[in-house]
This record gives C-alpha cells, sequence and structure tokens, in this order.
C-alpha cells in the first residue's frame, strides 16, 4: 500500500488537504465526500491496510439493488483526508469543493478483505449516518479501475430512491455543498490567475498566430481501445467550433472555415475575458436540454430564433498559446496548459474533462446516460490537421451525415414534405441513393427546411439511377447536409429506422463520406505508433536498417516494440544506472556502455558515481521517462541492463537476483525445478518471489525487497542462502564460477547483487539471433515448454495482449524486508 500516487499529484503548499502517512491503526473507517471538481462526483472510501482505498462514483450511490453505481478507483487516500471537508483550489489537482456527505464504519464479510480486494469482489455492511446496510464492490471484467457498486436487496434497500437529493447535507457542516462553496473561509488561493499565467514559459520557438487551421479530425471504431495512453472524452452533439483571440478581437470558425462570429456573441464575450492576448482554442459548442444531454436539434432550433440561449463552448484542446504554436506538444501537456484559463469566472466557457484508461467503462456508461459516444484520445500525440488514428470516436447509435437529394409530398396532416431522400458520394463521385428519413421532425424544423429545399429544385434526378420504390419525388441540388441517427445498414445499402437530427451548416455536401466503423484491434499499429513517436522530441534515423539478419528486423520495429511495452519496462529501469549493450549494425557486433559520454540525447541523463576500487567518480547513465528509453534505440542498444537499486538510494537495493546459469548437459526442466525450489525456500523465509525468463539460457528469480540493507549485506544474504541450496543438493547446485565445478550442475549466481552488479531488464531484447525477449512469468505459466527463447519481439505483444495484467503488476506493492537484523 503506498500514498505515493496521492503525494504527486499535490503540491501541498496550495491545497489545505492533508499530506497524511500510511496508519499502523488498524480499523474499519468508511467515509463518503461529494466532490464538486470539473464533474461532481461522490468519492467512496474504505479503510485497508492503513489507507482509504477510493473509488469515484459519478452518479454516487443508490439505494436501489437494480442499479450498478460505475465506481472508477482512485490512487489511495491517507486515512486524514477521510474528514477533510473544503475547497481545493481551481488550479490545483481535483480543484473544487468537498463536502463529507456520509461517515461510519464499514465490517467484511469476507474472511480476507484485503484479498477479496484484489481479486475484484469486496462484501461488506455500512454502518454510517446515512448508508447502512450490505453492499458490493465489483471490478469489471478486465478493468483494472472500472468497478461498480451495488446495493444488495436487504431491509436498508429501496427501489428508485435518490438518497444523494433526498440527503444532500454534510454530516460535518450540515450545509450543502453550494453552502460550504459560500461560507468556506479556509480557502487556499494563488495569486490572480493573470499574473500567474505571465511565468509560464514554454520550450518552444516563437512563431506568428495562424489565420485559420483545419481541424483535427477522428476515425469511427468499433469500440474504445485498451490501455493507460488513452484519454476519453464525452461525445457532445453540438457544433464544432475554432476559437481565434487577437487582442480584443476574437472569431468563431466552424469545421469547414465558415466564421460564425455572429451567432455566437456571448461565447465572442467570454473568450474575450480569457487573461492571454492571443490564443486559439478548439471545442465544441452546445445547449443542454432538460435531461442534461447536449441536444443538436435544440442548439438548431436556437440559431434561429431571437432569445438569448445559454450555449456553451466546451474546450478541449488549445492550438496556440500567447506566442507559441503548441500543437506539437503532446496532448496531456496542452490539457495542463488549457484547464486554468477556463476558470468559473468566465461563464459560458467549460473545459472537456476527460478519464486515463478505462474506455470500455466510460463507453458503456455514457450510452446508459442515453449519450451519443466518447472519443478517445491517444495522449501523448500532437495535434493534427486532418482525420487521424489518434483521435477516435465510438458511437452508441449509428449516425451521420448525408447529403439531401429530395423530398416527397406530405400524407395526411403533415405539412411541407413527407420524408427526405439522401444520399452519399462514392470514390468515383457518383451520388448514391441512402434511403429516405421521415421522422424526427418539429413543425418548425418542417418549415425551416421546406423553406430551405424550394431555393434548390431542380428536374434532373440528382443521383446516380432511380432511386427504388420512388414514385413521385421533387429533386434538389444535391447541398444541403442532414445529421441522421440509424439502427443499422442494410445489405443493398439502405438506412435502416433512420431519425432526423438536423441540418449540418458546418459541412460541405462533398466532404461527407460513408462512414465506416474501423475495427480498433485492427488499426494500422505502425501508424498509431508513427504517431506516438511524432509527439516525442526522437528523431530515428535510419529507421529500416536491419539489426537481425535472420529476421529481418528492423530498426523502426525495434523502435515500435518499445514504444508499445513502455509501461511494462519503464518501472524496472527508470531512475536507475544503466549497463547497455549497443549494436548499431547488428546484433552479432556489440559493445558495453555504462557511462555517458556527450550526447545529444536530453533524455538521458548523468549520475555520479563513486568507482570505489579506482578512487574516482564516473558518469554512469539513467533515464526518467519514456523519451528516454527510445533514445537508447536510436543509439542502438538491444539489451538493457539496470541496477538493483535507484538513483535516489543508490547503496541500498530494492531488487534481489538469483540468476539460474545451467552447465551445458543440464536439461531445461532441471532449470524449472530449481527455479521452483529456490521460490520454495525463499517463501520459508517468508519472502515472495517472480520468475522471468531471460532471453538466454536461463532463468532469473527475483525478490523484491525494501531498500534497508546495504549492498554488502544484501549481496551477503544472497551467498548464504546459495551456500545453503549447495548443502542441500551438491549434486545439482554450484555457487562458483569455475566451468570446472559447474559440469553437470546449475550456478545460482549471487554475484548479481553486488555493487556496479546489472540484471538484464523485464522486456529487453536480447542480442541474439531472433530478437529473444527477457520475459516476466506467472510461476504457473512456468513449465518445460517455456523455453529460453520461447518469446521474441514478434511474440510477447500478443502475450500481453492475451493477459489480463501483466504477470509482475503487483512487483512494486510488496513491501518486504529481508529481516536481517532477526537473522544473525
Amino acid at each position: 500500500m503506498s500514498l505515493e500516487h496521492y503525494h504527486q499529484k499535490r503540491d501541498f503548499s496550495k491545497t489545505p488537504e492533508p499530506k497524511g502517512k500510511i496508519s499502523r491503526k488498524k480499523q474499519r473507517r468508511f467515509y463518503i465526500q461529494k466532490h464538486a471538481a470539473s464533474h461532481l462526483h461522490y468519492d467512496f472510501r474504505l479503510e485497508l491496510e492503513g489507507v482509504l482505498k477510493s473509488w469515484a462514483i459519478p452518479k454516487g450511490p443508490s439505494l436501489d439493488p437494480s442499479v450498478k453505481r460505475l465506481a472508477i478507483h482512485v490512487e489511495d487516500h491517507p486515512i486524514e483526508y477521510g474528514t477533510f471537508e473544503g475547497i481545493i483550489p481551481k488550479e490545483e489537482y481535483g480543484g473544487g469543493t468537498v463536502m463529507l456527505w456520509d461517515k461510519g464504519e464499514w465490517e467484511s464479510l469476507d474472511k480476507n478483505p484485503l484479498q477479496a480486494y484484489k481479486k475484484g469482489h469486496l462484501r461488506f455492511e455500512l454502518h454510517a449516518e446515512k448508508l447502512g446496510g450490505r453492499w458490493d464492490l465489483i471490478r469489471f471484467k478486465k478493468e483494472d479501475k472500472s468497478w461498480f457498486l451495488i446495493k444488495y436487496k436487504d431491509s436498508y434497500a429501496r427501489e428508485d430512491d435518490d438518497i444523494t437529493t433526498q440527503k444532500n447535507k454534510s454530516v460535518l457542516s450540515q450545509q450543502s455543498i453550494e453552502e460550504i462553496e459560500k461560507n468556506y473561509q479556509a480557502v487556499w488561493t494563488k495569486t490572480g490567475l493573470k499574473k500567474n499565467l505571465k511565468k509560464i514559459n514554454i520550450d518552444l520557438p516563437s512563431t506568428n498566430m495562424p489565420e485559420t487551421i483545419s481541424p483535427q479530425l477522428a476515425t469511427l471504431v468499433d469500440k474504445p481501445p485498451s490501455g493507460e495512453d488513452w484519454l476519453h472524452e464525452i461525445k457532445l452533439d453540438g457544433y464544432r467550433i475554432l476559437a481565434f483571440k487577437n487582442g480584443k478581437h476574437v472569431r468563431l470558425m466552424s469545421r469547414n472555415n465558415i466564421e460564425w462570429t455572429r451567432k455566437f456573441q456571448i461565447i465572442i464575450k467570454a473568450v474575450e475575458k480569457i487573461p492571454v492576448t492571443k490564443l486559439i482554442l478548439d471545442g465544441e459548442i452546445v445547449l443542454f436540454d432538460e435531461h442534461n444531454r447536449s441536444s443538436f436539434q435544440l442548439l438548431q432550433n436556437a440559431l434561429d430564433s431571437d432569445d438569448n440561449p445559454p450555449f456553451i463552448y466546451y474546450v478541449f484542446d488549445l492550438l496556440y498559446y500567447d506566442k507559441w504554436d503548441v500543437r506539437s506538444l503532446p496532448l496531456l501537456e496542452r490539457k495542463k496548459l488549457l484547464e486554468p484559463l477556463l476558470t468559473p469566472e468566465i461563464p459560458h466557457l467549460h473545459f472537456s474533462d476527460y478519464i486515463l484508461g478505462h474506455g470500455e467503462a466510460i463507453f458503456a456508461y455514457s450510452c446508459d446516460l442515453g449519450l451519443e459516444g466518447i472519443v478517445s484520445k491517444l495522449a501523448t500525440s500532437k495535434y493534427v490537421t486532418k482525420r487521424s488514428k489518434s483521435w477516435l470516436k465510438i458511437k452508441c447509435l449509428k449516425r451521420q451525415e448525408f447529403i439531401i437529394g429530395g423530398f416527397s409530398p406530405p400524407k395526411n396532416s403533415r405539412s411541407c414534405f413527407g420524408s427526405l431522400f439522401l444520399g452519399l458520394y462514392d470514390k468515383k463521385g457518383h451520388f448514391i441513393y441512402s434511403g429516405n428519413v421521415g421522422t424526427g421532425f418539429s413543425e418548425a424544423s418542417l418549415r425551416e427546411i421546406y423553406e430551405k429545399l424550394k431555393q434548390r429544385i431542380v428536374t434532373k434526378n440528382p443521383f446516380n439511377s432511380q432511386p427504388p420504390g420512388i414514385t413521385t419525388a421533387t429533386w434538389v441540388k444535391p447541398e444541403l447536409v442532414a445529421e441522421v441517427e440509424f439502427t443499422a445498414w442494410t445489405k443493398e445499402g439502405r438506412l435502416r429506422h433512420p431519425s432526423f437530427k438536423g441540418l449540418r451548416f458546418d459541412k460541405k455536401a462533398r466532404d461527407i463520406i460513408k462512414e465506416v466503423e474501423k475495427p480498433v484491434d485492427k488499426i494500422n499499429k505502425q501508424k498509431i505508433a508513427l504517431e506516438k513517436q511524432n509527439s516525442l522530441n526522437i528523431k530515428l534515423t535510419h529507421p529500416n536498417k536491419i539489426l537481425y539478419k535472420e529476421d529481418k528486423i528492423s530498426k523502426r520495429e525495434l523502435f515500435n516494440y518499445y514504444l508499445d511495452i513502455a509501461d511494462f519496462i519503464l518501472p524496472f529501469i527508470k531512475k536507475r544506472p544503466l549497463t547497455l549493450v549497443r549494436c548499431p549494425t547488428t546484433y552479432k557486433d556489440c559493445f558495453y556502455q555504462k557511462k555517458l559520454n556527450e550526447t545529444s540525447f536530453t533524455a538521458l541523463h548523468p549520475i555520479e558515481i563513486a568507482n570505489i576500487n579506482q578512487g574516482k567518480s564516473e558518469n554512469y547513465i539513467y533515464l526518467d521517462d519514456v523519451e528516454g528509453l527510445l533514445s537508447l534505440i536510436q543509439m542502438g542498444a538491444l539489451e538493457i541492463h539496470p541496477w538493483g537499486s535507484r538513483i535516489e538510494k543508490l547503496e541500498y537495493p530494492d531488487i534481489l537476483v538469483f540468476d539460474l546459469d545451467p552447465a551445458p548437459d543440464i536439461l531445461w526442466k532441471q532449470v524449472v525445478e530449481a527455479a521452483f525450489e529456490i521460490k520454495k525456500h525463499l517463501s520459508e523465509f517468508k519472502l515472495k518471489s517472480f520468475v522471468k525468463t531471460t532471453g538466454g539460457k536461463g532463468l532469473h528469480v527475483v525478490v523484491p525487497i525494501q531498500p534497508e540493507y546495504e549492498w554488502d549485506k544484501v549481496k551477503n544474504f544472497a551467498q548464504v542462502f546459495v551456500q545453503f541450496l549447495e548443502q542441500i543438493s551438491p549434486e545439482n547446485y554450484t555457487g562458483k564460477m569455475s566451468k570446472t565445478q559447474r559440469k553437470g550442475k546449475i550456478f545460482i549466481d549471487y554475484l548479481r547483487n553486488q555493487r556496479g552488479a546489472t540484471a538484464i531488464a523485464v522486456y529487453s531484447t536480447r542480442a541474439r539471433i531472433h530478437a529473444p525477449v527477457a520475459t516476466p512469468l506467472h510461476w504457473d505459466e512456468l513449465t518445460n515448454d517455456i523455453m529460453d527463447t520461447y518469446y521474441t519481439i514478434r511474440t510477447i505483444t500478443k502475450r500481453l495482449s492475451h493477459l489480463q495484467k501483466d504477470p509482475w503488476h503487483s512487483f512494486w506493492e510488496i513491501k518486504q524486508s529481508l529481516r536481517l537484523d532477526q537473522l544473525e
């Protein structure tokens, strides 16, 4: 259990939230805090293992057993946070008002609640001021952080009962969240926004602000992408608008570069208030209906009225800021620049919030709410002025634009027209009939559309052939664009159950094409990899150079591999001194490097380490992010060997490695048996161990340990352990390096645990034929079939895609000591 993520996300000099620490008292406290951040939600917290396990519940708890509430698992919080009530500054993480909505105790119905938590199903009873009875928290499918909170059917259950509305006062102050925001005195603030913004400096050359920009467009796919490198936003049903602010002059431009400034004066005035002289924003202007859903038809009707509707501009991207074109920055960095600009003091401007990861759960939740869908964006991507695979859209219902080619006469009480004839242009420029739509119109929209149709009436059929079944028609020039919702396409290419949603004046008829959902799993991986690479400051030279001749593995393929598995390997190599095996031309011609020479790679850093034997210091290499990792590949590094300690505690290792190196006459099954025997004896020392292939001829048994003992003591423990194995099985094991003494035995190398020694990193490639990969395994996967080169650069990513979790996902969560003081 750790509060590291909680501390990393907060600046405690600027927020009143408690810093806190892990509690040694084992209690079962329970809290719910109502949190009015960028989106209102309820934080559900259970005390377990000295911290508050926390879930963000967008709609709050429900007493109705038939209702499943989405609960996003967030970072652990300190116990002290449970009673926190107040205001977090808007510019800080989680900025907004926090109210203590409920508190009490929880009683586990599981024999081992920690084990139940890890398995993804907690059963418990609540004894609190508002909530009671049994509840269940259940993890959603394969998603680590997406859970459901469900009320068990008992005497506390209530159908159709909204307890969050009925009981909306704090159990601490007896105030509503609005009253807390108004009356709370201990509000921590920084100096004014304008003053603070002036301090921002962006490491980009200053450029003139562009006059026009074509917006980035999303690719339609069949399901959300998985992984933490994708962020997800609610897909809004409005007009896509780019806002250009140059001094006091503001322009609003549609996606097809038509100026809409006069239509949204209320938004113009809002953008004028942003305290930055020059900027370009990208977002969507919307209106909300009575169900709090954005409605395109409502928006369109409002544009034709003389009223002053409450338009809202949801801004999701920043393209130009002050004097910098920031489109080359990663998306998350652009959002961090954008969010502080959109303060509550400026009405009608909202920051379009997002969630990292959990795409499947967010999509399901948005569909349950009756929303249009979500937009998923690669968090590291640059902004590009075209349709891109780094932005994906996933729709709950099929919906797209069509071009109107004619209409039928009205029937019965219908006025103006009966239905609209719809079509799309194919790749050859032929206007193909797609079906007709006769529902979804209001009386006002019938009149509005009819007036526009009358201006475009022609005698000639604009479709490439006579639409089947149409006997009476009035044809029109194919210029008007209609947005239509439907359930499916028929085999004949016709719409099934279409419903009209509105006219689109922000899109040109000739730009409208049939949208086909692409399978997200088959999106060109190299394209995504290129877009990821373009978001980083890494230029890959000689990408087509073949490094593994037998398998034709190029530098580009190696680069893409490390880009794909960066999240898996980085926790084991970042902020550690590294030894590299560099092979710039081929895996057969390599050299070692551990010292940092003069380099143009800004993501590689020096750390001065004393060479005890030579009495001098040398600069070793370390890195701390994906750019550093990819810099190694640009340098031609085929192997990455980290130290067993981090740079901040260099003399105190946090990893123990037993390297099993079999003699040539040893069978693989003997190596497997040896690994299991080491695991068994380590468990007798109350040490949990992990196993990995090395991409060579042996195995590594690896133990995470607390960094509390110096290198010599850790090495001595490893040596004594190996000597113990020699004593109980001298015919099988040896700790001596001499080749004569290793014949017919497995050499267990404990010297991996001395100062300056390294071991191959998990997921690192090896400079050997077929590009084998050092692969972490579940213990139950370690069989006689798993040979040393079983996993290669071309098979490991498929393995990861089939696994629910990385086999070593809990490695750094384990806090265990060698307890050397007890062994002496």
